[in-house]
């Protein structure tokens, strides 16, 4: 098996983007997100717009931030059982590989590969970049889930991990499915 697993909402007891967004960016990024929603505009364009939202944040003030994230409390447990049977385990995420990497540091867990959209702060603005995103991607995605299973499943069977939205597309590979939230609503439908 390899496992592919979400981070906001999955791994993480809340949605952190949107946590961010709550605490520093302009009440515009509501808006943003219902386009995103109502499927008006991809989630790359989502959080392109909505980054440009936070007009001042500070290093000290986006670390604050990550240190009040938590993981779900069957996490860590989880990822050690993983670890101890060598099972390939990645993260794909289309969220932020610096909220990630904070998150992961604060618990002490290593040895994860992580695919995300990338994040710097520069003169107090978030600067997002988007490596893992490409054209025929369906959502439109920062992050292309999909793309990534397919160069990384390496003729396995696929455990996928994953609550929302952004886990749809993704998801249709797995032979296991472990959904909550929005994702299961999608997986009951589609039977």
């Amino acid at each position: 098996y390899v496992i592919f697993c979400d981070f906001d909402g999955t791994i993480t007891t809340e949605d952190c983007i949107n946590k961010l967004f709550k605490l520093f960016a302009e009440k515009k990024w509501v808006e943003i997100e219902q386009n995103w929603k109502d499927k008006l505009i991809g989630s790359k364009e989502c959080l392109e717009r909505q980054t440009k939202c936070v007009k001042n944040i500070s290093q000290d003030q986006f670390e604050n931030f990550t240190s009040q994230l938590e993981l779900d409390k069957s996490f860590v447990p989880f990822i050690k059982f993983i670890q101890s049977r060598k099972i390939q385990f990645y993260i794909v995420s289309d969220g932020f590989d610096l909220i990630i990497n904070q998150v992961l540091d604060k618990y002490k867990i290593k040895n994860i590969e992580v695919f995300s959209n990338g994040l710097k702060i520069k003169n107090n603005e978030l600067i997002p970049s988007f490596g893992f995103n490409c054209d025929s991607c369906e959502t439109k995605a920062g992050l292309c889930k999909c793309k990534v299973i397919k160069e990384n499943r390496n003729d396995k069977k696929i455990i996928y991990i994953g609550d929302g939205l952004s886990d749809v597309c993704a998801s249709k590979y797995a032979d296991v499915l472990f959904a909550k939230d929005k994702l299961m609503e999608y997986a009951q439908e589609e039977k």
